[in-house]
């Protein structure tokens, strides 16, 4: 069969418009709402024409070797007409492959409408059917990605940020090595004082509140007024009145009643004091070692270094309130806080014992991960110092064999011990603050949590040991122990409850 369209119809053939190809006469334009094309006779051959068009003399025309598109009927309305229709039809089979044909209608327009509508609704069927099939497929696939596929690391950690949990530490300045005293203004002349201003090293959105470390306390009667606020905008974040008489040497908690939910990237504190006949209070300095843009201002040095406010951050969920907040004050703090030991924090771990072997077996990896491989015939062991913990009551880990291949159970066990302890002292637990006792990590890949709870709040410098042992005495092959996640759970009313240097004084006014 030779099939041909007039050059200036042919790209129109295969647009995306539905069409209806009519074979003889009886179907009129605007019948059926689609475009009518028909099929007529033409030197031997046939012809598509787009409606009642005709080809103009000395035409060029052009052969199709591929079917129209989107053509959703072939109508014929004669028996002449027919033997036309299933000639088109069997050239459409073999230029388009099997199935590939529209469905052949006969009858009158009303015949042709009823037919059309029939196979709407068939289509729409289809439709729901497949949409049903797509979501059982995800639904499937969702439960499988939750039961066998490892999340990345990545979105663990997004995970753990996101859970309503207490606030986290996110930023702690290194230890206090000198003072910087706030500037005062008297009550008799308030004018010419200038403003401790420090640049804070995180955003506001998720900020829960902040800790100052007071060098020493003030004298007399004033207010130490510290302000947040936010660069670009230059508007006030939160605003803190604290009388001189509520003032105590050591960490000062400054919270937010609700995680801040601005977007700010930029914040600055700024502090102040005002007195009368007063002894300004002192701010603890600490190195601002590489973190040059956030040196204090006015300049300040700490050990011939540049000087930053000795601070810690703590963050939350944006919007979520972390304890009572009746108004902005120094006091509202969550009984409970977790410290997540970071890299940096981590690079301080040492060896427990000294061991020779051919592979590697101890060491600090990326991510904070600690590796501790178990040595035949002995105990593996290591510790990580720490200074300055505020009223810690648990000390969590979490421990796993990182080799597939290991076939041997692997005991672990995390101690918390004062600095003075030596390591044999504390794998036998002699004068230790808490243990998790030996843990047995039963195959690869499976991780365990270790937990070690004091029996009361300890203040002051500590030392984590970390322990691993083969049960059965082999030799552990590929026996590959990884230490991660340690975070310490702090409580807040010991953290922040700053003893008195000096006695208030009776006839002091504790406001200004």
């Amino acid at each position: 069969m030779k099939l041909s369209a007039p050059a200036a119809q042919f790209a129109s053939l295969y647009d995306g418009t539905p069409k209806i190809i009519a074979v003889g006469t009886g179907l009129e334009v605007g019948t059926v709402p689609f475009r009518l094309l028909r099929l007529v006779r033409h030197d031997g051959g046939y012809l598509l024409l787009s409606g009642d068009t005709k080809p103009e003399e000395g035409e060029a025309l052009r052969a199709l070797a591929i079917p129209p598109a989107a053509v959703r009927a072939l109508w014929s309305g004669e028996e002449a007409a027919r033997r036309d229709a299933e000639r088109l039809l069997g050239w459409w089979e073999e230029a388009g492959g099997p199935d590939s044909a529209p469905p052949q209608m006969t009858g009158d327009a009303s015949a042709l409408l009823h037919g059309l509508l029939a196979q709407a609704f068939g289509e729409i069927d289809g439709l729901h059917r497949r949409n049903a099939g797509l979501q059982q497929t995800l639904s499937t696939l969702r439960e499988e990605w939750g039961r066998s596929a490892r999340l990345p690391p990545e979105a663990v950690e997004l995970l753990d940020a996101l859970r309503l949990s207490p606030p986290r530490l996110v930023f702690a300045s290194p230890r206090p090595v000198g003072a910087l005293p706030v500037p005062l203004r008297h009550g008799r002349n308030t004018l010419g004082a200038a403003e401790i201003v420090q640049r804070l090293p995180a955003g506001a959105r998720g900020l829960a509140g902040l800790d100052l470390h007071l060098d020493r306390a003030p004298k007399g009667s004033g207010v130490l007024a510290v302000a947040l606020t936010g660069v670009e905008t230059g508007e006030t974040l939160a605003e803190w009145r604290l009388s001189f008489g509520d003032l105590r040497s050591g960490w000062l908690s400054l919270r937010l009643p609700a995680a801040s939910t601005r977007m700010d990237r930029l914040l600055d504190l700024r502090i102040g004091a005002i007195g009368v006949v007063t002894e300004a209070p002192r701010l603890s300095l600490a190195q601002a070692g590489l973190l040059d843009e956030y040196a204090v201002a006015p300049p300040a040095r700490a050990v011939g270094q540049p000087a930053m406010l000795a601070l810690r951050l703590w963050g939350g969920l944006p919007g979520l309130e972390y304890g009572a907040a009746a108004h902005l004050a120094p006091h509202p703090v969550p009984e409970h806080m977790v410290w997540p030991l970071t890299q940096p924090v981590l690079a301080q771990l040492r060896k427990g014992r000294e061991f020779e072997a051919t592979f590697p077996w101890f060491g600090l990896l990326r991510g904070g991960r600690i590796l501790l491989h178990p040595l035949h015939g002995v105990v593996t062991a290591a510790h990580i110092p720490l200074d300055e913990v505020p009223g810690a009551v648990a000390v969590r880990a979490r421990a796993v064999i990182d080799d597939p291949r290991c076939r041997t159970a692997i005991a672990c066990k995390l101690v918390v011990a004062p600095p003075s302890l030596t390591v044999d002292e504390a794998e036998r637990e002699e004068g230790i603050l808490a243990s998790s006792g030996w843990m047995v990590l039963e195959e690869p890949r499976r991780p365990l949590d270790l937990s070690a709870a004091l029996a009361a709040p300890w203040s002051g410098p500590m030392a984590l040991h970390l322990f691993t042992d083969i049960p059965d005495r082999g030799h552990g092959l590929y026996g590959r122990t990884i230490f991660s996640d340690f975070e310490v759970e702090i409580d807040s009313r010991t953290a922040w409850a700053i003893p008195s240097v000096l006695p208030v004084m009776d006839g002091v006014a504790a406001t200004p």
